[in-house]
């Protein structure tokens, strides 16, 4: 299975926190999975952290590779499908993941209610808290 990994499934699963569902935790540690961390949620990571509402090191990217994730670097197709998916989450971040999972064929874990509550054709949802 191919995986796209939202910013907040990325961050319980470095701090290994119990939020992450035994169902999920499952996947991300089975080896014959493909994960993937998008640029995009680095970038988030990186501004949260600049404003105070994240305590992030930087370093943990160098240590991708390690925990078997590959950084999805967006390629300008991508970027040129890019659109709001559910006009109640306007998130530019939310809707380039999605954009993201759907172009690249990823299912696209996160515990995003906003997220979860998208309905898109192809797109295959993940819930982490399960």
């Amino acid at each position: 299975m191919k995986i796209l990994l939202d910013t907040q499934a990325f961050i319980w699963l470095i701090n290994q926190d119990e939020k992450l569902g035994q169902s999920t935790r499952t996947r991300l540690y089975d080896s014959s999975n493909e994960l993937k961390l998008s640029y995009f949620s680095v970038f988030e990571l990186t501004i949260k952290a600049s404003i105070g509402k994240l305590d992030y090191d930087s370093s943990v990217i160098d240590d991708l590779p390690k925990m078997g994730i590959d950084l999805l670097l967006p390629n300008p197709k991508t970027l040129e499908d890019y659109k709001i998916f559910n006009p109640s989450n306007k998130d530019p971040f939310d809707n380039a993941l999605i954009t993201l999972a759907l172009k690249e064929g990823y299912s696209f874990v996160t515990s995003d209610i906003k997220i979860l509550n998208t309905k898109v054709k192809g797109l295959n949802l993940l819930n982490a808290k399960e």
